[in-house]
């Protein structure tokens, strides 16, 4: 097989895969390795491709391959790790077709995560999982559905949200980005503060100040089931 027609097959296989035919993704791979047995490529498109249908043992011998061969390849690494994780539904997204990122102003906003995990703890992600707001001192941390945690949100939203969570507001929270250079998550208000009078989350003026707590009410945070994601409600 030349250069040329090899070319070719891996770019009818890739074309396979962004339209979702991962049956025929499966068969011009497989031409592909007749050739070249340890193309890396070809045999990570493969495992991504044999878990799309379900077969996630033969996708993890793929990846398994790569790392005889490249022991540092990192999409063989993460997609090991995320089919050990997630193996009734392997490296499909249950959760990207039951959410939306439309951002409603004040009330939700797409906000980058900093001082961020290790790569790895992003391997196990999905876009649109729901994770968790958690508190530490005078931040806003992030944490998935095991307590592991993911990142901090900006200082400037971390202090906003600590009082809004403090009065009373409540959130749903999922991953936009799983990318761990470039996190994200979506936040969305689910309950509002009578006392503050509909005082929006994510004002267009982020300078815009809360009003002080009166004087004897609380300012501990309320029991954790305030950051509990899972309300319920669609986004």
């Amino acid at each position: 097989m030349n250069n040329d027609s090899t070319h070719d097959l891996q770019q009818e296989a890739i074309k396979a895969a962004v339209n979702k035919n991962w049956e025929e993704a499966i068969e011009i791979n497989e031409k592909i390795l007749e050739t070249y047995p340890n193309d890396i490529p070809t045999l990570n498109r493969l495992g991504i491709s044999y878990s799309m249908i379900g077969k996630n043992k033969k996708a993890e011998e793929r990846f398994s391959k790569v790392i005889e061969i490249d022991s540092h390849n990192q999409i063989a690494k993460n997609n090991i790790a995320r089919l050990k994780s997630n193996k009734a539904s392997g490296l499909l997204n249950p959760f990207i077709q039951t959410v939306s990122f439309i951002e409603e102003p004040g009330k939700s906003k797409v906000v980058p995560l900093v001082n961020q995990a290790e790569p790895k703890v992003f391997s196990t992600l999905n876009i649109g999982e729901p994770v968790e707001l958690g508190h530490c001192k005078h931040k806003v941390k992030v944490i998935d559905q095991k307590d592991i945690f993911i990142g901090y949100l900006p200082d400037n939203i971390s202090h906003r949200l600590l009082q809004l969570l403090r009065s009373g507001y409540k959130y749903k929270t999922v991953m936009k980005s799983v990318n761990p250079k470039t996190p994200q998550v979506f936040i969305a208000e689910t309950h509002a503060s009578k006392r503050l009078k509909g005082i929006p989350s994510f004002p267009l003026d982020e300078s815009e100040l809360l009003p002080t707590l009166s004087a004897g009410e609380s300012s501990e945070l309320p029991p954790l089931e305030i950051y509990d994601p899972l309300m319920g409600e669609e986004i």
